[in-house]
Order: structure tokens, then C-alpha cells, then sequence
């Protein structure tokens, strides 16, 4: 990837939003969350916490009661919204992260067709992952490709690639990492950030960011979550989705560095990390810079 930018720290600085004197909770961002089910309620709480800790000021949940009471349960400034109800009235958001942990909730996949349909800036992940890419293959783009950042690690990406009916294997896939990438984004016209030790994020049309490469320990069950979740704050906050992908990989990869000196570390380590890892960016990363 000789052709791709390397994202640093710089550029981390330059595009995150800071908030001024005159903001509010409404002008920084509110971000929605459609995640988690009754089988992986934590999905839920670990996008949520993440995103509170990478600094959304309003976050509205959307999923089912057990999934509720547990992210009430870490962070009680949430504002939580049954699925039946959301379907109804799409509560109003500037940004979203859909599909982590969702499963057979019919619902649920309403609340997710409704803000595909309202073309609002949106994380997808996981379970939304296939859906979302097929519909926008389909010429179903309500939200512009710079809005849209699709978040698959590398089987995630075979099968997405091929539920749009491209023959691909894990071994291509592995073999090519830009290169496939690129071929969901181009056909799914949406950014994809790919998941894995280095993370790289490719916009249709545009240039390949790659990210330095991260600690082997974060490969932990839910740091993708967790990733959503800043990447998810991010969007919210006025970002581009290769912004916000880009600068949300690097703090999440810096945050993992922090949380582990060296030894395991869960998705929760890595979350409670962001704030000191943000903290030296937007302070001109200075003497305190984690990298």
C-alpha cells in the first residue's frame, strides 16, 4: 500500500470536533445506536459506553428491554427507545451505528430501514453489514458514500462481497486487502473501513487510508463494538465517514496501546482509555502525545 496516506496524529487533530462555549448538547451531535438483541444484549452497552466515552453528549438507544436496563444500568444519561416505538417516530439524530449484535428482531430492522431510507450518516456493522450493502448496490443511496462507513473485518468482507455476488474466498480476500475493500466500496458506493492488525479505510473514488498497526490484544471479543461506537461519535459530530473511520481506528488503536502495556485487555479497557488518548490529541499532543 505504497499509494495509501498514513493517518497520524496530525490528522487526528485537525478533523476532531471540539466542542466550543456556545455548544450544547443537541449542536455537538446526537448520536442514535440500533444494536444489540435479547441473544448479545452487551453488544448494545459496549457501542454505547464507547461513544460516550469518546465524547457523543446525547445518545439514543434503540433495542429491546433486557438490552435497555443494561445500558441504563452504565450509563443512565442514555435515552432509551423501544423498537416499536422508534419504527414509528424515527427519533432524530445526526448520525447512527447499526447492526452490532442485532438479531431476528423484525422491529429493529424497521428503526435500520428507516434511517437507510431518511439518507442519514450512518455506522454499519455486523449484523446490518450484508443488508445495507446490498440495498446500496441496488441503487438505494439515500445517504451520500462519504456518509456511510461500513465496518467489516475480513470475513465480514467475503461475505458481504459475496451476497453482492462477487466469487471471492478468505485466501483473496487475505491477499489483497485494499484491493477488495475497494471493490465493496466502489459497489456498495459507501466507505469501508477493513478491520484487522493494520486497519485500512477506502472511499469510492478516493485515496486508501492506512492505519499504523495495532497491538495483537485487540483482538478481543467487542472491541469492534467498541469501535463502532467512536467512529459512530465521530459522524455525529459533523465528520466524513473516512474521517471519522480513519481517526476513530487511530484512537482506538492508541486507547488499546494505553489499556494493555503489554498484557490482555478487554473491549471495556480499551473504551475507558479513549478520553486520556483524546485528551492529548486535541491538547496539540504536546508532551503528552500517546504515540
Amino acid at each position: 500500500m505504497s499509494d495509501a496516506h498514513e493517518w497520524s496524529a496530525a490528522d487526528v487533530e485537525r478533523v476532531w470536533p471540539v466542542p466550543g462555549a456556545g455548544d450544547d448538547k443537541y449542536s455537538r451531535g446526537v448520536l442514535g445506536v440500533i444494536a444489540g438483541s435479547d441473544a448479545y444484549p452487551s453488544a448494545a452497552v459496549l457501542v454505547v459506553n464507547a461513544a460516550v466515552r469518546a465524547g457523543a453528549a446525547f445518545v439514543r438507544y434503540v433495542g429491546p428491554r433486557r438490552a435497555q436496563d443494561l445500558v441504563l444500568a452504565r450509563h443512565p444519561e442514555v435515552v432509551v427507545h423501544a423498537p416499536s416505538d422508534a419504527s414509528d417516530a424515527l427519533p432524530r439524530c445526526q448520525a447512527w451505528v447499526v447492526g452490532p449484535g442485532v438479531a431476528d428482531h423484525p422491529e429493529q430492522d424497521a428503526v435500520m430501514s428507516a434511517v437507510t431510507e431518511n439518507g442519514l450518516p450512518m455506522v454499519v456493522d455486523a449484523g446490518a453489514l450484508e443488508a445495507i450493502a446490498r440495498a446500496r448496490a441496488s441503487g438505494d443511496r439515500a445517504a451520500a458514500s462519504d456518509s456511510v462507513l461500513l465496518t467489516p473485518h475480513a470475513n465480514e468482507l467475503v461475505r458481504a462481497l459475496q451476497a453482492l455476488r462477487h466469487d471471492v474466498t478468505r485466501a483473496d480476500v487475505d491477499g489483497d486487502r485494499a484491493g477488495h475493500a475497494r471493490l465493496l466500496a466502489e459497489t456498495a458506493r459507501a466507505t469501508v473501513l477493513l478491520k484487522g492488525s493494520r486497519t485500512i479505510v477506502v472511499s469510492p473514488g478516493g485515496t486508501t487510508i492506512a492505519l499504523p498497526e495495532a497491538t495483537p490484544w485487540l483482538a478481543t471479543a467487542g472491541s469492534g463494538d467498541t469501535l463502532a461506537g467512536i467512529a459512530g461519535t465521530l459522524l455525529a459530530g459533523g465528520l466524513t465517514a473516512a474521517d471519522a473511520g480513519a481517526s476513530a481506528a487511530w484512537i482506538h488503536a492508541q486507547a488499546g496501546v494505553l489499556a494493555s502495556d503489554g498484557g490482555p485487555i478487554s473491549a471495556l479497557d480499551v473504551a475507558d482509555m479513549v478520553p486520556t488518548v483524546v485528551a492529548a490529541i486535541v491538547d496539540q499532543y504536546g508532551d503528552e502525545s500517546p504515540a
